[in-house]
């Protein structure tokens, strides 16, 4: 089995309410069953999360994911064969909207507020590696 790592980016759905509580538990007992692990960053408009574990598994989430009418302009960023997990420890973090956080945001980009269109993958990676994570 291939390990692998996808990131992508959505916008939320406005006109659909969203529990981030239990997306969040929904996420973690799913990927708990799928041996994926990973990290969500949302600040309340946008989306950012990797996914990591087997190519199927992986490939499976996001399909379902794109499907899901809580995000709307979703894009892929990157997707590739990895050796090692970064967030093997996280059956899905939480990247919280804090000053720490976005103080990291800082560092990687122009602004201390949440764009992924203005932000490499690489950056957003790095951003979630070294972030302030909470959760299982």
């Amino acid at each position: 089995m291939y390990l692998t790592r996808l990131l992508y980016c959505s916008e939320r759905n406005p006109d659909l309410d969203l529990d981030i509580e239990q997306l969040l538990y929904s996420a973690r007992d799913y990927n708990g069953r799928s041996n994926i692990t990973g990290a969500l960053w949302f600040d309340g408009t946008y989306f950012v999360q990797v996914l990591e574990g087997g190519r199927q598994a992986v490939s499976e989430t996001y399909h379902r994911i794109a499907m899901d009418k809580r995000h709307y302009k979703i894009e892929l960023v990157s997707c590739e064969m990895v050796d090692a997990r970064l967030f093997h420890q996280w059956r899905m973090a939480y990247f919280a909207d804090t000053v720490d956080n976005r103080s990291l945001i800082l560092k990687y980009s122009g602004q201390d507020k949440l764009d992924p269109s203005a932000m490499s993958g690489a950056s957003l990676l790095r951003v979630l590696a070294e972030g302030n994570l909470l959760g299982d």
